[in-house]
């Protein structure tokens, strides 16, 4: 039984922000899950753990890359149809009622909860799945979104599919109400292209038929089914086959570091689970990861914020985007070797994903500057920590700022 009904273009620029956020989280958890992993077999694994734990890392990581993939195909179409990129997301842990409740959105170390849960995430509609036990006690709500008003709600779904097919059906509905010329009324050239990046599946969409088929392949990557090898379920469905055979050979095999769930950099408000991390240097550490991701993720908002704009400058933007995302790595494995908190003893650090409120693109003419301000203001936090704290981890980090900060140059003073 369908529960969204897409009729009007709000609507659709509401629901594909929704798909956004939705994509992004699913990122997140997935990246928070691959640097808690343990890296070398100094760290209680023997050889077949430590070749399977490898295995999983570059697998996961194939997941996110592909994730990344489905926001940019979600940020080509909000753009088709005249919206602009939604990267913005809010903390973790979700609030119950911002997706629906079958959506629990945590970060959690890698384990076979952790495991499970990404599995009923990536399900296919008709295959049924348990949720795992740690998100069992999830709130029962429903997401009720009344047809007709003006204030336009998303609604409820059980899975992704179901999502996509949503927005499927808008897009046919208004294609037709309005004309398939009016609904794609942005222009081409905000999007991202396969000529600025090498993402499986990345396309530019101008019409309906280009977004069906980004949808699809969205759909397919993620749920696929069980027996479609690559999609998402099926990858994560072979790593608990391993992983429990694994545990079979050796009960006390924990392929990841005791990191935080849902660690945060403030004094939570209520005491709802959530690991404050003071200890230092870790405090300091996330700090510092966060404005990393902040940073990078400012550099791609930057790539949808002007049309036309040169490759040459594309390119510039989008080679730091990337080059923060390895460092962002470095920093965020690091981070999971470090204790969080005096009071919470066995537990380490991790990122939180935390972002600022600010997070419109900034004026074109004003990028170089504000940028470079940027940049500059967390190479001068960095070397404090460096100095401070002896941490040789953060040297090429700080190589890799130093070079985007060499290349903005390159970007003209206005536009």
């Amino acid at each position: 039984m369908k529960t969204i009904a897409i009729r009007t273009r709000e609507h659709l620029l509401n629901t594909l922000a929704e798909a956004a956020e939705l994509e992004h989280n699913l990122m997140c958890l997935y990246l928070y899950a691959v640097f808690t992993l343990k890296e070398s077999q100094d760290e209680g694994l023997n050889r077949a753990e430590w070749d399977a734990v490898g295995r999983w890392r570059r697998t996961m990581l194939d997941v996110c890359v592909q994730e990344m993939a489905h926001l940019a195909l979600v940020s080509n179409l909000t753009t088709a149809v005249g919206g602009t990129a939604h990267f913005f997301r809010s903390d973790f842990p979700m609030k119950p009622g911002y997706f629906p409740a079958d959506f629990v959105m945590e970060l959690a170390p890698f384990d076979l909860d952790t495991l499970q849960h990404f599995i009923f995430l990536e399900r296919p509609e008709d295959l049924p799945v348990e949720d795992a036990a740690t998100a069992q006690d999830k709130d029962d709500y429903r997401r009720d979104a009344p047809r007709g008003r003006l204030m336009t709600h998303v609604g409820d779904y059980q899975t992704v599919g179901q999502l996509y097919e949503a927005v499927e059906d808008g897009l046919h509905y208004l294609s037709e109400k309005i004309g398939e010329k009016a609904l794609f009324c942005g222009p081409a050239s905000l999007q991202l292209s396969p000529a600025d990046v090498e993402l499986e599946g990345l396309t530019l969409i101008t019409d309906s038929a280009a977004a069906v088929q980004a949808l699809r392949s969205i759909v397919e990557q993620g749920e696929g089914g069980k027996g479609q090898e690559g999609s998402h379920f099926a990858s994560f469905c072979h790593i608990k086959e391993e992983y429990l055979t694994l545990l079979d050979a050796n009960p006390h095999f924990q392929p990841a570091r005791p990191s935080a769930r849902n660690p945060v950099m403030r004094r939570p408000a209520e005491d709802d689970g959530r690991i404050w991390v003071q200890a230092q240097p870790a405090a300091r550490f996330m700090d510092l990861a966060n404005a990393l991701y902040g940073l990078m993720l400012r550099f791609l908002v930057q790539v949808y914020s002007m049309e036309s704009r040169p490759a040459a400058q594309k390119k510039i933007l989008l080679n730091a985007a990337f080059t923060l995302m390895h460092a962002l790595s470095a920093t965020a494995r690091h981070l999971t070797k470090l204790p969080a908190h005096p009071e919470h003893p066995g537990v380490n650090a991790g990122l939180s994903f935390a972002l600022n409120r600010h997070f419109t693109p900034f004026e074109v003419g004003n990028e170089k500057m504000l940028l470079s301000e940027r940049v500059s203001e967390v190479m001068a936090a960095m070397d404090a920590v460096i100095e401070g704290e002896g941490i040789s981890a953060l040297q090429k980090v700080r190589e890799s700022l130093e070079s985007i900060h060499v290349s903005l140059n390159q970007l003209p003073e206005d536009q």
